[in-house]
């Protein structure tokens, strides 16, 4: 795993929030914000990932926490910060709202060398249900199955879906290929009932929308 310090500036946790605010983070990179810096056995990202696999685990992480030695500020700063969620939190939801919001929320595909497509998978209220990595490839290569993207709908109430695809080249104009898999998507999503609300292409450069 890769030092959040070797990142570029622009895709370090406490600056994408700063940006685009707390919703776009994973746990882990909250966890990053939260804790600030590592220790001298492991660096920031370790600490992070390893606070995030036991927390997801258990209800009562307060000796597991401590078994990583990571001192009782860090651990205190880690309960007391679940123990707000709980008390102003039912449920973590994120209402789609805006294009720069859904950039924002594909931030780990936008550098990547090879086609990577996201699906983000939402409710009637237009809130975010899940996100997934769907294939990485480009479209025509990729052998992307319309029922690779609609499985989720047997164990979710998805109505609608957005996709999102990055561009390695910076280029954001669709391809031929890029069109053609955005029909059949729509054509796809009609006949059961899920509605393809917008596919982006998106870059460093920023986004653009397939007219479909």
């Amino acid at each position: 795993m890769r030092k959040i310090k070797s990142l570029p500036i622009n895709l370090r946790p406490r600056e994408r929030l700063m940006k685009y605010g707390a919703d776009i983070l994973n746990l882990e990179e909250l966890l990053a914000v939260i804790l600030i810096t590592g220790n001298k056995l492991l660096p920031l990202s370790q600490i992070s990932t390893k606070i995030s696999n036991i927390i997801k685990k258990n209800n009562n992480p307060k000796d597991e926490l401590l078994k990583l030695k990571i001192g009782q500020s860090k651990t205190a700063q880690i309960l007391a910060t679940l123990e707000i969620g709980k008390r102003l939190f039912s449920q973590n939801i994120t209402t789609i709202k805006s294009d720069k919001q859904v950039f924002g929320l594909s931030y780990e595909i936008i550098n990547k060398e090879k086609e990577s497509v996201l699906c983000f998978y939402l409710n009637g209220r237009g809130e975010l249900l899940q996100k997934e990595l769907i294939a990485i490839g480009s479209l025509n290569k990729a052998n992307l199955l319309p029922r690779d993207i609609f499985t989720l709908i047997k164990n979710l109430p998805i109505v609608s879906i957005i996709l999102v695809h990055n561009h390695p080249s910076g280029n954001l104009d669709p391809s031929k290929e890029d069109l053609i898999f955005t029909r059949r998507i729509k054509l796809a999503g009609d006949l059961i009932g899920i509605k393809l609300l917008n596919h982006y292409i998106i870059s460093q450069n920023g986004w653009n929308k397939i007219i479909f």
